[in-house]
């Protein structure tokens, strides 16, 4: 009789296991169909509504009896020797989700906005707008029909060109529902991974994990920051992905946002004051205990102060020197760093230059002086960081902005939001995207900026228009996985003048690898040349260094000379710096500045209007006709445009400089060992 009964209860047991599952499939399959005869306004409401980037304290949740410690680190111990890399460093791997659409399991009809594992806010939507309906179960459902989902189809199309794409799901079963929907689309998965994790939104580069190097073998492990309150789920992915990968994850009570946080590979990190403020409450994380819907409750944390934080940061992320820089009004509630300011190494800022037509914006002055406070740092090569800038969007119709609140509601458009995948660019773009290439004619003109600010990167640009007003890009919503085995190359790069070498090109650089460095060469060429010339790198430890000899090179020729250096590993692998080289490289230039009394050459006048950014006129008159060649050369030493001119008698030669960056440029004439400069200023 007692082995009936156990076998009857097992029955029960599968029986009831069963029925959850088909009434979950249900459930799930009712959410689907619902999906699919929502209008646009409806997922478009819903986008906004539950992907909001904004902090929203529940106040119908308590905040619980438990509470944190009020020391950040406490309880974190991290192994030595830990460094993060910079985002253009090598990665295994970029992590993004594919967005999800929430319902009521009982009712289809309401929306749900998931809280914590199972559990869900209710809402409807109509003509009062939101209503909430209290609590209950939910279901998520794959988006594949708003105008979001084509993001994310390219994005992850895009980064499998680079590396391996990891895709989080909500659901194991969804997986095949993806591969399927992407080889329908053509564009089949070829690198992918997998992983399972219940989420709350797609803002993966705020909630994930922040990945470091550590020990003699640079192994990788993560840092857990908390995400903001209110999206547990996301905040668990970091776990999830340490499980998968069977490597440590070190989690902190610090409240911040991956968005916030720009490193330079080499101890400095930039980030805005926004993070106060969200370590100054006590609203921690959700949590429950699983069962009983009144248990849910906001963790009781211990308001950090500002010090306190900045402690806690310089510890956790080995860092040398810290700088917190007041966060834009107006940039959709983030207060992210990661809306304008960008690098390509641990040397150069590239930042969106606001356009003149914006110079009354709050926001204008607030990045103007917070450029000027980053490029006043030191560098880890003991030099003020340089900078670079590119343009700022536009509206659709192809004209700037009219005013910050038509920027800050509607749009939030910015250049800078893009992902480094090794030797490609993913990268936000405002219009139809025909043949990898923007369609808009000043959609198109910023990528070629964009590909001269970024030498030697493939550019893969996404129409993200369906994320205007929601504060974010590409780059919030993804998160690179570094390479296993990194070779590091920290190079104090030249560029721009370098005369003061007097020929003599000092090359050096720190290089470590865990099995040691084999060599390491610097290639270099002058501009024009298709070989590449070699210098040996001389090891001291893991300090390398070479000259490049211009000594055979006149001065006349106002010589541009490009390089990379090369770095092999014993163990076989190897990296160059920049990434992209050869197609991309560093330059620098000898002989263009302040050659044959240059500035003082009566026959060329001097360009007027300047300051500008339309036209600008420059009066030459001379007796002696000649064929100049006409460069114009930014702050880093590149040409962004060359041509030449027949000049005889007097004329009024002109640039259009609307497709130049703002910012100084040195215009040089050039004619058989005759040299003027010129600087013109474009705003």
């Amino acid at each position: 009789m007692k082995k009936t009964f156990i076998l009857v209860a097992l029955c029960l047991c599968i029986i009831g296991s069963i029925n959850a599952q088909n009434s979950f499939q249900d459930a799930r399959t009712k959410a689907a169909q619902r999906a699919k005869t929502m209008t646009k306004e409806e997922h478009d409401a819903y986008n906004k509504h539950f992907n909001a980037r904004q902090v929203n304290i529940n106040p119908n949740i308590p905040i619980g009896g438990n509470t944190k410690s009020d020391v950040a680190t406490k309880g974190v111990t991290l192994p030595d020797n830990v460094w993060y890399p910079g985002e253009w460093e090598e990665v295994e791997a970029i992590v993004v989700t594919w967005p999800y659409e929430c319902f009521a399991a009982e009712n289809p009809n309401w929306y749900a906005s998931p809280l914590v594992e199972g559990i869900a806010e209710l809402y409807s939507y109509g003509a009062q707008g939101w209503v909430t309906q209290g609590y209950g179960p939910y279901v998520g459902v794959l988006d594949t029909v708003s105008d979001m989902y084509p993001v994310f189809m390219n994005l992850i199309d895009a980064i499998q060109e680079g590396s391996q794409v990891w895709i989080n799901l909500w659901y194991a079963e969804d997986t095949v529902t993806i591969k399927n929907f992407m080889a329908r689309k053509g564009k089949p998965l070829t690198n992918y991974r997998f992983i399972i994790s219940s989420g709350n939104a797609f803002w993966y580069r705020d909630c994930g994990p922040i990945c470091f190097y550590y020990g003699d073998q640079d192994s990788v492990a993560m840092l857990d920051i908390e995400y903001y309150p209110g999206r547990a789920l996301d905040d668990y992915l970091p776990i999830h992905i340490s499980e998968q990968m069977g490597i440590p994850n070190y989690i902190t009570t610090v409240e911040w946002e991956g968005g916030n946080c720009l490193l330079d590979g080499a101890g400095f990190l930039a980030t805005s004051d926004a993070i106060y403020a969200a370590n100054a409450d006590r609203y921690g994380q959700i949590t429950w205990d699983g069962q009983d819907i009144n248990t849910l409750n906001y963790t009781n944390k211990t308001p950090l102060s500002k010090q306190a934080l900045r402690d806690s940061l310089s510890y956790l992320l080995n860092l040398r020197k810290i700088s917190v820089l007041p966060a834009l009004k107006y940039d959709g509630g983030t207060g992210h760093i990661d809306l304008y300011a960008d690098m390509w190494d641990e040397n150069s800022f590239v930042f969106s230059a606001f356009p003149e037509a914006c110079s009354n914006w709050a926001d204008y002055k607030t990045t103007a002086k917070n450029i000027d406070s980053l490029c006043s740092y030191v560098s880890i090569h003991n030099d003020n960081y340089k900078k670079q800038y590119i343009p700022f969007p536009k509206m659709d119709n192809g004209n700037d902005f009219t005013s910050q609140v038509t920027y800050n509601s509607r749009y939030t458009r910015t250049y800078s939001n893009h992902t480094f995948v090794n030797d490609i660019i993913v990268q936000p773009v405002f219009s139809n995207v025909v043949n990898n290439e923007p369609t808009a004619e000043w959609d198109k003109a910023a990528m070629d900026v964009l590909r001269k600010a970024y030498p030697g990167y493939r550019i893969f640009p996404i129409d993200v228009r369906s994320f205007d007003g929601l504060g974010g890009a590409i780059h919030c919503i993804t998160k690179q996985i570094p390479a296993q085995n990194p070779i590091r190359i920290l190079h104090h790069a030249i560029t721009g003048d370098a005369n003061k070498y007097n020929k003599q090109i000092p090359i050096t650089a720190t290089i470590t690898n865990r099995s040691g460095i084999a060599s390491a060469t610097c290639y270099w060429r002058l501009e024009g040349e298709e070989n590449w010339q070699s210098v040996a790198l001389t090891a001291n430890g893991n300090d390398f260094s070479g000259t490049i000899d211009l000594s055979e090179v006149s001065y006349y020729d106002g010589v541009r000379i490009q390089y990379y250096v090369s770095a092999t590993s014993n163990n076989g692998k190897t990296i160059t710096k920049p990434m992209t080289a050869p197609e991309g490289y560093y330059n620098f230039y000898i002989g263009i500045v302040g050659i044959n009394d240059a500035e003082n050459n009566q026959d060329f006048g001097n360009f007027f209007p300047n300051p500008t950014n339309s036209i600008a006129n420059i009066e030459i008159n001379t007796n002696e006709p000649a064929l100049y060649n006409v460069s114009i050369i930014n702050t880093m030493g590149q040409i962004v445009h060359s041509s030449s001119v027949n000049i005889e008698g007097s004329i009024l030669y002109q640039i259009d400089t609307q497709k130049l960056n703002s910012g100084i440029y040195t215009v040089v004439f050039a004619s058989e060992g005759k040299q003027i400069s010129r600087r013109l200023i474009v705003y």
